[in-house]
């Protein structure tokens, strides 16, 4: 796992004349994943580099999604409310005291920013190259899962839960906390993965109404998502 975390980077650029793009590891050695727009051409776009062909240019891609910026940021603006939505009714419906939470014997995981820059990540350029330090300090990693009395001391408003089972820490859920009523709510794993399940089933939904060639591909690898045996977890 170690080995894998060293191997995590993420990179970001914009400029006014090329528009964004940031890239991330993908599965396959040498590839990398890019999520990208293109102000020149006016397109959203999703697609694979492969690092191993050094020819510059399009040969280097393939790409997975090709969308318009009026159908991409129409797409934004309805899935964010409806996403708002439900998530706010998520968490709503699900406060908790902390007295209960300690009960179960909760414990919460919380790096501070300073310790993150300086044994976790290596950042450059002003945030925009990020990469997991070659001597990355796992203790610091260790030394983040806190007891969950100490969740109101830092001014954070989400954090993930854990509790011991056994020899192994098991990831509970998501805590979120509001500063200034200090109110706690708890959304359990499998509640949250039903959450982020139905949200990929609405982007997968709205992508299939409007068929186009240019997302066939993701339309493909977000179907097979969606049978991941972990959203029903």
């Amino acid at each position: 796992m170690a080995q894998s975390l060293r191997k995590f980077f993420l990179r970001f650029n914009y400029t006014e004349e090329k528009g964004f793009i940031c890239n991330i590891p993908a599965f396959k050695e040498n590839v990398h994943l890019s999520i990208a727009y293109s102000n020149k051409r006016k397109e959203f776009n999703i697609h694979f580099t492969d690092d191993n062909i050094k020819e510059v240019g399009s040969i280097r891609r393939k790409f997975i999604l090709v969308m318009s910026s009026f159908r991409f940021f129409l797409f934004i603006n309805r899935f964010e409310k409806l996403y708002n939505f439900h998530h706010l009714k998520m968490i709503r419906d699900s406060e908790v005291n902390l007295g209960k939470l300690k009960k179960h014997g909760f414990m919460f995981f919380h790096v501070p920013d300073s310790i993150v820059e300086s044994k976790l990540l290596h950042l450059k350029g002003r945030g925009k190259r990020i990469k997991i330090r070659e001597n990355v300090d796992l203790n610091a990693m260790a030394d983040g899962f806190l007891p969950i009395t100490e969740i109101h001391s830092c001014t954070d408003s989400f954090f993930q839960a854990y509790k011991w089972k056994g020899e192994h820490l098991s990831f509970q859920g998501i805590i979120f906390k509001t500063n200034s009523s200090r109110k706690l709510y708890f959304v359990p794993k499998k509640k949250y993965n039903r959450f982020l399940k139905h949200s990929a089933i609405v982007v997968y939904n709205y992508l299939n109404k409007y068929p186009t060639p240019e997302t066939l591909e993701f339309r493909k690898i977000a179907f097979e998502n969606l049978k991941h045996p972990y959203l029903n977890k």
